[in-house]
């Protein structure tokens, strides 16, 4: 294996992707079983490593510097823990630093917390694409062949959210996650408590989520935010 490249080496030439060589990472056996025999398939030449935890992950991806990485958000950060999208995001963010940029596909149920990347995922020197897991795993092939022409390509329900803003996912961190009220979140964003309003509003429309009587809309969008993973 390569060793990793550490700050002494800055001034040495980046090394090069190993060619042909595919990380796939998704705690599941049983997903592995199905995803490596497709890649297999579309590349028999291709050096194939598996990982089921964050840590294994971002060691193989160190080392190996892999060609296409394929990877679910939702994995554990060592064997045996708890999975979670916000584990598999750190991943994905990690990943991306790499040099030369792997070409990435997502699969996962929890697409749509991909929006609290979206401005990294719109300036990727690689290719990107996400497949949500509800679809036949058949349809990785093409959007595999997508991302390794360095194109970029959503499912339409996370296009379909494009205009939920960062400042939006900001709020909902700091209300649900840190739990600040409203008049520290403005403090800390430097915007007016009207504002805040405002963007609850415009949350709770985005999310599709409708006033109704007895019901706290506030507890409605955080249970939404935190299904569609836009919370940890």
């Amino acid at each position: 294996m390569m060793q990793t490249t550490g700050l002494q080496d800055l001034e040495r030439p980046l090394p090069e992707a190993c060619p042909q060589c595919i990380l796939v990472v998704d705690d599941h056996e049983a997903v592995l079983q199905g995803t490596v025999p497709i890649l297999r398939a579309q590349y028999p030449a291709a050096q194939i490593m598996t990982a089921r935890d964050r840590a294994t992950a971002w060691q193989l991806g160190q080392a190996e510097l892999p060609e296409l990485v394929v990877v679910d958000l939702s994995i554990p950060e060592t064997v045996g823990g708890k999975a979670s999208p916000s584990i598999g995001l750190n991943l994905l963010e990690q990943l991306m630093t790499l040099l030369p940029a792997p070409n990435v596909l997502v699969m996962t149920a929890s697409v749509t917390a991909l929006m609290r990347i979206r401005p990294k995922i719109n300036t990727y020197g690689g290719g990107f694409a996400a497949l949500d897991k509800a679809n036949p795993l058949e349809a990785m092939a093409g959007l595999i062949d997508i991302a390794m022409r360095g194109a970029v390509h959503l499912p339409g329900l996370l296009r379909s959210r494009a205009a939920f803003e960062p400042d939006w996912l900001d709020l909902l961190h700091y209300r649900f996650e840190e739990g600040w009220t409203d008049r520290a979140i403005a403090k800390h964003l430097d915007i007016s408590e009207r504002t805040i309003r405002n963007y609850w509003v415009r949350i709770q429309d985005c999310l599709g989520i409708r006033d109704e009587p007895g019901l706290d809309s506030r507890v409605k969008i955080e249970i939404e935010a935190r299904r569609l993973g836009l919370l940890g």
